[in-house]
């Protein structure tokens, strides 16, 4: 009804709005997880912020889905959730505001990568990266996602042990970040428990 009165703004809250509900009541419906109907409702509610230029709100609700593509999708659908990173990412670097953010998504965007085990498209993407912005490589995402790299392809669990420790060390790891590591770890360290809450970053 909000569309079709050209309301398209109130659509695109009210479509996030019930992304949030279906996230957070974990309601199911015609056969499908909450995870998969709160990522529709976030992917509509995108659109319609796009189509009113929103770029702040179209960017939140794709950080959403890219959050639960990567985080709570089960099996994770990790090229979507690189993908999707990777475009915020470049979208703040078109801002002069924003783009002291875009070294954040970039990171995540890597991380990714290597949690869906593909570590030679962490690496290319990592070079992209220094092309798109010069001060990447030298920020602490930068070193910290080329530390993880390095430690997946060498299956070195002490260095990527060390690298999230000197990373949480000034930059705390969140809850999103903590869990994508765990799947990382798992793929390098043959002695890791099967229980997420077990497995031991540092």
């Amino acid at each position: 009804m909000y569309v079709d009165n050209a309301r398209i703004t109130q659509a695109a809250k009210l479509s996030k709005e019930i992304g949030e509900l279906f996230e957070s009541e974990q309601m199911e419906e015609d056969g499908k997880s909450y995870i998969v109907l709160a990522i529709e409702a976030y992917e509509q509610a995108a659109e319609f912020f796009g189509m009113e230029d929103s770029k702040s709100n179209t960017s939140q609700c794709l950080g959403k889905i890219a959050e639960l593509c990567s985080a709570a999708l089960d099996p994770p659908d990790f090229v979507r959730a690189s993908s999707i990173y990777d475009e915020l990412g470049r979208r703040c670097l078109e801002s002069n505001l924003l783009k002291f953010n875009a070294k954040g998504y970039f990171l995540q965007a890597a991380m990714c990568h290597l949690a869906g085990g593909d570590a030679v498209g962490a690496q290319q993407a990592l070079n992209k990266y220094d092309n798109l912005d010069y001060t990447f490589g030298d920020s602490r995402e930068g070193k910290f996602a080329r530390g993880l790299v390095e430690a997946v392809e060498g299956f070195d669990v002490e260095g990527f042990s060390t690298a999230c420790f000197e990373y949480d060390r000034i930059s705390k790891l969140n809850p999103w970040q903590t869990a994508i590591l765990v799947k990382i770890k798992r793929s390098i360290d043959e002695g890791g428990d099967d229980e997420e809450e077990d497995v031991d970053l540092t």
